[in-house]
């Protein structure tokens, strides 16, 4: 008989912004699965006294963790070689900073900023992100491309060129693909909207819709996403990063997705502490 598949309900660090400890402490006491580390929020130190204290926090923690490489200051693509170049640097920076975590990703944009395609080198993307994915490979990083709403990586089959020419895994960001469709009026579903880049799907981003004004809108209810959660189960995807602003909204989505997935939990975590009692 097959196990019944679960979602991992993953809390984003954006909500607390740079405090690793504050994350750190409302994931444990709301039973998260896990950590998504936006270093847009906050940076590892590259001192290594410095990191030390965050490293061994999240890993004493037990909590698995995944990361989201910053955006704000990095591109990857950009046409302007010394950009470019200094954005490869920095992120093989961070790839040796995480790579101490057992199994962990670590997703990155292209086209961040809504930034003008004549500001972009299709060439150096791909290069760039073509050796991002060999050395993160090497260090036992997974490199994932994630969708955004504007741009070369809003358009599915762009996205799945960059992915499948680099070796590139996918981060679906829901809202970004609501987002993309409702302003190009695309009668298009998610799960067609995904079909070229499917198989590459490692982990979701999962909240309602971005805004125009580029805010992370919560779920009232899984009227909308609903039918693409329940395709990602079917595909064993069970990474979801709840990417909300604030710990309320983080914990309101978290209590919507385990009414609708999670009912048997309790019993399951009450089993475990059981075993490991007896053990």
């Amino acid at each position: 008989m097959r196990t019944k598949i679960h979602p991992r309900l993953v809390f984003s660090s954006r909500a607390s912004g740079g405090d690793f400890r504050a994350a750190l402490s409302f994931a444990a006491a709301h039973h998260f699965d896990g950590i998504d580390w936006n270093l847009d929020y906050f940076r590892i130190a590259a001192a290594s006294n410095a990191r030390k204290l965050f490293t061994e926090a999240v890993l004493n923690s037990g909590l698995p963790t995944r990361f989201h490489a910053p955006c704000q200051d990095v591109e990857i693509g950009h046409a302007n070689p010394l950009y470019a170049e200094a954005a490869l640097i920095y992120l093989k920076m961070y790839i040796d900073f995480v790579k101490v975590f057992p199994e962990t990703h670590l997703n990155l944009h292209i086209g961040s900023r809504s930034i003008p395609e004549t500001e972009l080198s299709w060439e150096t993307a791909l290069h760039h992100l073509k050796e991002l994915v060999r050395y993160g490979r090497e260090c036992g990083v997974t490199v994932c491309l994630e969708n955004l709403k504007k741009g070369w990586t809003s358009d599915p089959e762009r996205l799945a060129a960059l992915a499948a020419a680099s070796g590139a895994m996918v981060t679906l960001d829901i809202g970004h693909a609501r987002a993309f469709l409702k302003a190009a009026q695309l009668s298009v579903s998610l799960e067609q909207y995904i079909q070229p880049f499917a198989h590459r799907i490692r982990n979701l981003h999962l909240y309602e819709i971005e805004t125009v004004a580029g805010r992370h809108q919560e779920p009232e209810n899984l009227e909308a996403i609903g039918p693409i959660l329940n395709w990602a189960l079917e595909h064993e995807i069970q990474w979801w990063v709840l990417e909300l602003s604030d710990f309320d909204e983080a914990l309101r989505t978290k209590r919507l997705l385990e009414a609708a997935y999670l009912a048997e939990r309790p019993a399951e975590i009450a089993h475990q502490k059981i075993l490991k009692r007896i053990n």
